[in-house]
């Protein structure tokens, strides 16, 4: 399955968003920093939780590094413009914690179809 990398979660959220994606066959590491995404092991997929400090300059720091890789937008608090802001920064998805094993199975697929269409196109 997918190797995904979860960015700036307090260890609560981290532990409810692992066993879903551990469930579901993925492999999930935690970071704390954009430089901790090793190339050897480039994540598939990176989950960044907007509630941490700086995660404006998180995304920024990922889309310059890392243009292609997409990424997923959480939160404790979802609201909408936060929401229509992660969209319109580039996030793939978004997603309200706490988490629905089915929604982010859902994110999942709906994440890597897209890689597997831009690998095909």
């Amino acid at each position: 399955m997918a190797r995904v990398a979860l960015l700036g979660f307090p260890q609560d959220l981290a532990s409810q968003l692992s066993r879903i994606l551990l469930a579901e066959a993925h492999t999930v590491d935690h970071k704390r920093y954009i430089q901790d995404l090793a190339k050897r092991s480039r994540p598939s997929v990176v989950f960044i939780c907007a509630d941490s400090p700086g995660f404006e300059d998180t995304v920024t720091a990922l889309k310059e590094a890392e243009p292609d890789l997409p990424f997923v937008v959480t939160t404790r608090m979802p609201n909408p413009m936060q929401w229509l802001n992660a969209l319109e920064a580039g996030a793939a998805d978004y997603c309200g914690a706490p988490f629905e094993a089915v929604q982010v199975r859902w994110i999942m697929g709906s994440v890597l179809r897209q890689q597997e269409r831009a690998v095909a196109a």
